[in-house]
């Protein structure tokens, strides 16, 4: 009985000594003990912090992307989710070590679709009006996330604008946030 960590590293050492029966059969089985949800993606609920370095969340799920993405490489659906989970843990938690982010980055931008390559990811629409950060004044388009921030004058702002809708167009995960302030 091997934890998460230590199968990875078993399916990976094994796939490399062209062992591939059995590095298929353990991502079957990682695989078979896995939660897939359309939220968090691809995660294992053993997949938990303790006191030695093969417990590590992050590291693990890192490694994880990288065996199915080495063993499996036309499994492009399975390393998303994987990833997902990775981009959601980040988006919750800190990464608490350097070595967690370098491993999780590695896996993110290595492996799995190219989600960064995206330019067009959303369509903002408020009161009826699209919105189109590289038209608007002193706003940027953060590169590769395609983060913006714009905000608009107590003059300019209408009931109207009250309405919402964001379409999601490109391929890959995306994340926003809105809110009404009153000063």
């Amino acid at each position: 009985k091997r934890g998460l960590y230590e199968q990875g590293m078993l399916a990976l050492v094994l796939h490399r000594k062209d062992d591939a029966k059995t590095s298929t059969k353990i991502l079957h089985a990682l695989e078979e003990n896995s939660i897939t949800s359309e939220e968090l993606g691809m995660y294992w609920k053993s997949n938990t912090s303790s006191w030695f370095w093969y417990q590590a969340p992050i590291e693990t799920q890192a490694l994880l992307i990288e065996a199915f993405s080495e063993i499996r490489p036309a499994d492009i659906e399975t390393v998303d989710n994987l990833k997902i989970w990775l981009l959601k843990n980040k988006q919750t938690n800190q990464w608490s070590t350097t070595k967690a982010t370098t491993e999780a980055v590695y896996a993110l931008l290595l492996q799995g679709s190219e989600w960064l390559s995206v330019t067009d990811a959303v369509e903002v629409l408020i009161g009826g009006e699209k919105i189109n950060p590289s038209t608007l004044e002193d706003v940027k388009v953060e590169t590769g996330t395609g983060y913006f921030k714009t905000s608009w004058n107590t003059t300019e702002i209408q009931p109207k604008m009250g309405e919402v809708q964001i379409r999601k167009k490109g391929d890959g995960i995306a994340w926003g946030a809105l809110y009404w302030q009153y000063f």
